[in-house]
């Protein structure tokens, strides 16, 4: 689990060499501080925010790297909301 959690992370790739349960407490905290950057970086690109965040929670630096990459939508994911209007004039009288 551990060797999982660092690939994941990146540490493994960064030659971090401690412990199995430093590396998932470490692996662990950086995931969870990079899953709220990730989402804000989706909500500005316009793409789901609660999505991005468990993607950034659980791929941790992967997750920022493709959300860095991705291009922004031109639209938004759903359409805007319609201006309030009063009822429509009753042509009974």
């Amino acid at each position: 689990m551990a060797t999982v959690l660092g690939f994941m992370s990146g540490f493994a790739l960064m030659g971090y060499h401690q412990g199995p349960l430093d590396l998932i407490a470490t692996s662990l905290a950086i995931d969870a501080t990079l899953a709220p950057l990730t989402a804000i970086i989706a909500s500005r690109h316009g793409r789901s925010t609660a999505l991005w965040a468990i993607l950034g929670f659980a791929f941790g630096m992967w997750a920022l790297a493709v959300i860095l990459i991705a291009t922004r939508r031109s639209e938004p994911p759903y359409p805007p909301p319609s201006p309030h209007r009063s009822s429509p004039p009753s042509d009974a009288a």
